[in-house]
């Protein structure tokens, strides 16, 4: 008990200098999910940054997004979709990039993915909620009342953006696991 009186009565020897008060943390950004929007969740999208490109999603491990680069797309032919990969950040700060579809070989889109498509576009400029409605078979997308303050991106490019997050999910070969799997090889 007297060794912590003494302790506090120099309590000079606990104060913050100035440099030690405003000592911080930088966060590492080491992962980003490829996702869509959560339905309760306020989100934009960032302005600037949109990749048409081509995705596989992997139905039978939990819905994993893989990248396919132009010299796969032959071998995932009717597997692979082209996507408009779009950084977002939701309200509450973590960022997703988020695989929105774009028209098929026929140029067609679906009310899903057009509906989609028009939510990206106003989440450029404002905060958006995204929900299904599966009675219109469309998304219905609404837009924040309030005015709530502009997303604060990470201090990334979108190309180290997009390699965060695709870092482990690019099917580059013929060799790959989705693809031998889809072959029926393993």
């Amino acid at each position: 008990m007297t060794d912590n009186k003494k302790f506090f009565e120099e309590l000079s020897a606990l104060r913050l200098d100035e440099a030690g008060a405003s000592a911080s943390a930088v966060e590492v950004l080491s992962h980003i999910p490829i996702r869509k929007p959560n339905r309760h969740e306020f989100f934009r999208v960032h302005p600037e940054w949109a990749l048409a490109t081509t995705v596989f999603t992997n139905k039978e491990d939990r819905d994993e997004i893989y990248l396919v680069p132009p010299e796969m797309r032959v071998a995932l032919l009717g597997e692979a979709r082209p996507v408009l990969l779009a950084p977002a950040i939701s309200r509450l700060g973590p960022m997703f990039v988020w695989p929105v579809s774009l028209p098929g070989e026929d140029g067609r889109r679906s009310p899903w993915a057009e509906t989609a498509h028009e939510a990206m576009m106003l989440a450029r400029e404002k905060w958006v909620r995204l929900t299904a409605d599966m009675a219109l078979g469309a998304y219905r997308f609404y837009y924040a009342e309030g005015q709530l303050p502009d997303p604060i991106w990470p201090d990334k490019s979108f190309e180290q953006i997009l390699e965060i997050a695709f870092r482990d999910r690019i099917i580059k070969t013929e060799d790959h696991p989705v693809v031998r799997r889809l072959r029926g090889i393993v």
